[in-house]
């Protein structure tokens, strides 16, 4: 206890190069969404962005004090949560914004290389509606990313490691800018509408949203009124991917996780939101931005390191005897 009463004594603070970089980000996300809004006479309604404006506001000083009482697990933990918050809510404006460059539509492409791969959506659909059972379960699993974010958010800011909640939000964070982007040069109906298969009301709301912007009569952006845009790759199976592996230190809640989090991802083919190549996609873009991650983590991480160089140098005489 002592020992990790030592660590958490000595965890850096709260303006650090991590930190600062996930300003940048947040800015750059910020800065492109409403350069876009303008760009197609587009406006955000900032009432609706009310609650999670006041949730920051409210969190904020809460971090801060956290910090200056060396509370500093806990101070991890809002400065992460509050990193996600603002950058969703950047991120859904630039989806929504940079919807009507109308890049053509990439359901053909995505529809043949499903194809190559052996993967046909709608016996895959109506073999599942015809288990009912297992199709409601695997509902409840695609939505089941928002709890599984906040058990990963609790149990890594209150690790005394403070490297792996860092690590896990700024893989959120790259996988989400480098999901979107993707998404602007390969735009795709989704494959219930391309299939012309039966759709749930929040499918036929997606295609709603998505066609009335592409089409230029999308005038005001509301978080009381988003959708998911992203067809390809899968965020939802980024997400997930991501979550489980920020887990794997945790032997007992790792397994669980993962069994989980995979049963997100195919449930992203089976309800019929996702091509089996968007599954394929998100893999990919969970493995770069880990990747990315990894290679600059060091640098990232440099004040963590700094500041438990004093207590190995105690620790290494002792050690020796």
């Amino acid at each position: 206890m002592k020992e990790s009463d030592d660590l958490c004594e000595s965890l850096p603070g709260m303006w650090n190069r991590d930190l600062k970089l996930k300003v940048l980000l947040i800015s750059v996300t910020g800065c492109a969404a409403f350069a876009l809004l303008i760009r197609h006479q587009m406006r955000f309604d900032f009432y609706s962005a009310s609650t999670a404006l006041g949730l920051v506001g409210l969190l904020t000083p809460f971090a801060v004090s956290f910090e200056g009482r060396n509370l500093r697990p806990f101070s991890n933990l809002l400065t992460g949560f509050l990193c996600m918050v603002v950058f969703n809510l950047f991120l859904a404006i630039l989806t929504y914004a940079g919807t009507p460059l109308n890049v053509p539509l990439a359901d053909s492409l995505l529809m043949r290389y499903d194809a190559a791969l052996g993967i046909h959506l709608p016996s895959i659909v109506d073999w599942f509606q015809l288990h009912p059972t297992l199709n409601r379960t695997l509902h409840l699993i695609y939505y089941s990313v928002l709890p599984s974010t906040l058990v990963a958010l609790i149990v890594l800011g209150l690790d005394s490691d403070v490297r792996r909640l860092r690590e896990f939000v700024l893989h959120y964070m790259l996988a989400g800018l480098i999901t979107t982007l993707i998404y602007f040069l390969v735009p795709a109906e989704a494959p219930a509408q391309a299939f012309g298969y039966g759709q749930t009301a929040a499918q036929l709301s997606f295609i709603e949203h998505f066609h009335t912007l592409r089409a230029g009569q999308f005038s005001v952006v509301s978080m009381n009124n988003l959708e998911g845009l992203v067809t390809f790759p899968s965020f939802h199976t980024t997400w997930a991917l991501l979550i489980a592996y920020s887990l794997r230190h945790y032997r007992r809640l790792f397994l669980p996780m993962l069994l989980l989090n995979v049963a997100v991802a195919i449930s992203t083919v089976t309800t019929g939101w996702h091509y089996g190549i968007d599954v394929i996609g998100g893999l990919l873009v969970a493995a770069l931005a880990v990747l990315i991650t990894r290679f600059s983590s060091r640098w990232l991480h440099e004040d963590v390191a700094e500041a438990q160089l004093p207590r190995l140098l105690v620790a290494e005489p002792v050690m020796a005897e």
